[in-house]
């Protein structure tokens, strides 16, 4: 963690300087485990200019692959207005994205390596959040981007206490996951509140009806709409001709033409 918050002291030294990414691990008491994060400074940063705080799982995989452009072929614009802080697992991410993204705040799954969202949550609002704005005070928002099962863990942040995020990006959220979990902990939100402050875009595809996200997607969303949760705006894209993977391009691209 030495090196990480090296870094960010350096932060306000980089005005002007073309766009700068780094690596480094950051260790979650929370959760007993390390992770990689990976922090963009679009090129021309200025300190005295406020930011996106873009905020996004999978940082090594999938939707972090095209933000961070590791293939020429395959790299997302990324505005000049936004600095990206993606979370990447350092060990296998097959059993700790279940263990990170997936919730069981009602099921109380106990699980080894499974349902642990909650935790994962506790590591962002008490650890790299906090880090993040000591060092980078200039955010304009906060903003979180997940595909998948980071798709739902986007979603499931609604429904906490302390609300981390001003706007939410759910791509291809996996809503059907551990039994429809996250449809139990919105229904008990529900009972005790009215409102929900949140601005909430999901994406999924047309093509996902094989694998539950498209059917499961909609469901939650008609759910959530039907509430009339006061001070929430949600909206909903189908993209017809994408699949469970190749959403993430499209989603990204319109995502960022929202914050530019």
């Amino acid at each position: 963690m030495k090196s990480f918050l090296t870094f960010f002291l350096l932060v306000g030294c980089l005005a002007g300087y073309g766009q700068i990414i780094t690596n480094d691990t950051l260790y979650s008491k929370e959760v007993n485990d390390k992770y990689v994060i990976t922090v963009r400074i679009p090129e021309g940063y200025d300190a005295k200019k406020k930011y996106h705080h873009v905020y996004m799982t999978d940082g090594s995989i999938g939707i972090g692959d095209y933000v961070f452009g590791r293939s020429s072929s395959w790299a997302a614009t990324v505005p000049v207005n936004c600095v990206i802080i993606a979370i990447s697992h350092t060990g296998d991410w097959h059993d700790q994205r279940p263990r990170d993204l997936i919730p069981s705040d009602i099921s109380g799954n106990t699980e080894k390596n499974f349902g642990n969202a909650h935790l994962f949550y506790s590591f962002l609002q008490k650890k790299l959040i906090p880090l993040v704005e000591k060092s980078m005070p200039n955010k304009m928002d906060r903003c979180f981007i997940g595909h998948s099962f980071g798709g739902l863990f986007c979603l499931y942040t609604l429904f906490k206490e302390d609300k981390l995020f001003d706007r939410h990006f759910a791509i291809s959220p996996s809503v059907w996951a551990n039994y429809y979990e996250l449809d139990k902990i919105e229904e008990a939100f529900s009972k005790s509140n009215k409102a929900l402050k949140a601005d909430i875009t999901i994406y999924v595809g047309g093509l996902e009806f094989l694998n539950k996200v498209l059917f499961s997607t909609r469901s939650f969303y008609e759910t959530v709409t039907k509430r009339n949760y006061s001070g929430m705006k949600i909206t909903k894209n189908e993209i017809g001709n994408a699949n469970h993977f190749s959403i993430r391009k499209p989603a990204v691209d319109r995502i960022f033409a929202i914050l530019k």
